[in-house]
């Protein structure tokens, strides 16, 4: 049973990375037929991808719309995971549901509806639009990131500290916050990481904002070229050290963490 489940593993993991090793490969390919055998080492289609004002423009479009989305999904995402993490909520399973249906909706259907919506409201396409729309897509990650800290926290540190008399701003800052900072830290993160894949909403309402993904997607349909293959090499490494960075400042804050005091019993 033990030897099927790791075959069924490796075969899953081979065929999850396996595209992506053979696209990163033809990317220092010198030949510009992507096929076997390999031409030769080069680097010339990330000198052609380093002079494409598009692909430029896209990235610069897509970190801009990406950290708006990351800040406000983590911060709407902490305030809905405290009310979840709440022991007095009423109706948590209500909550919950709703928390968990954007999972179970289609991507275009919830598209259409946020276009349909946004225009009702007056932001009708664009940057903003684009924003508001990847940012409800991404609150039920970042809540269930942060509600999965908060609720393995000990209430009694809050407690103590209410019963010393700290009022609730200073017991969150003092008490919960420094807690879950790095919950809080990777909930941004996969916000940003959200945004800068995000394709389906961005056909919607990015009008004439151009983020990364449209304009891969739209050279992927006219010509397939040795320098797209370049370019996501670039976003998967931008999108790694954006996961590294986040890891390791958490990893950080955890070593540089004051030890317990130990106190000693006095007979």
């Amino acid at each position: 049973m033990k030897r099927a489940a790791a075959i069924t593993l490796t075969l899953a993991v081979a065929f999850f990375y396996l595209p992506i090793a053979v696209l990163s490969l033809f990317s220092f390919n010198r030949s510009a037929l992507m096929t076997f055998p390999l031409d030769g080492f080069t680097l010339d289609w990330y000198r052609e991808l380093s002079g494409n004002t598009a692909f430029l423009n896209g990235f610069v479009t897509s970190f801009l719309v990406s950290q708006p989305v990351g800040i406000l999904s983590a911060l709407i995402g902490l305030l809905a995971a405290l009310a979840l993490a709440s022991p007095g909520l009423r109706g948590r399973s209500v909550f919950i549901a709703l928390l968990v249906l954007p999972f179970l909706v289609p991507k275009t259907v919830l598209s259409i509806a946020q276009a349909m919506l946004l225009n009702w409201a007056g932001l009708g396409r664009g940057a903003t639009a684009l924003i508001a729309a990847q940012t409800l897509v991404a609150i039920p990650f970042t809540t269930t990131i942060i509600a999965a800290v908060l609720v393995r926290l000990d209430p009694r540190l809050e407690e103590a500290a209410r019963d010393l008399g700290a009022t609730p701003w200073q017991t969150f800052r003092r008490v919960t916050f420094p807690q879950i900072r790095g919950a809080v830290g990777a909930a941004y993160s996969i916000g940003v990481i959200l945004s800068l894949a995000d394709l389906t909403i961005s056909m919607f309402l990015a009008g004439r904002t151009q983020p990364l993904s449209l304009i891969v997607a739209s050279q992927f349909r006219r010509e397939l070229k040795p320098d797209l293959n370049a370019m996501q090499v670039v976003v998967l490494f931008l999108t790694g050290l954006i996961v590294f960075i986040g890891e390791y400042f958490r990893r950080r804050r955890r070593v540089h963490a004051p030890a317990p005091r130990k106190e000693t019993a006095h007979v």
